[in-house]
């Protein structure tokens, strides 16, 4: 009975799981590569200059551009349209 209760108690929280999404994890100076596991982005962006603009959204964070330069997360931003970053 205990092992019934303990199955349906994960199953719980993995269908709970599913409708709450992933949680965005970055921090300040985060490589790139790390960044791209975590939260899925999308690239809007690139220059000469090393610089590139990532895009991602979810419901509990207000951030959508994320700005890497040399390979290190450099700074963050709120935006509601596809082109907000510029």
């Amino acid at each position: 009975m205990r092992n019934l209760i303990l199955i349906g108690l994960a199953l719980v929280m993995l269908i709970c799981r599913a409708f709450v999404g992933f949680d965005p994890n970055f921090t300040m100076g985060m490589s790139e590569s790390d960044f791209k596991k975590k939260n899925k982005p999308e690239l809007v962006a690139a220059n000469e200059g090393g610089t590139r603009i990532y895009s991602t959204y979810h419901a509990a964070t207000d951030f959508k551009f994320f700005f890497f330069r040399n390979e290190k997360l450099v700074r963050f931003e709120k935006g509601k349209n596809a082109d907000d970053y510029q």
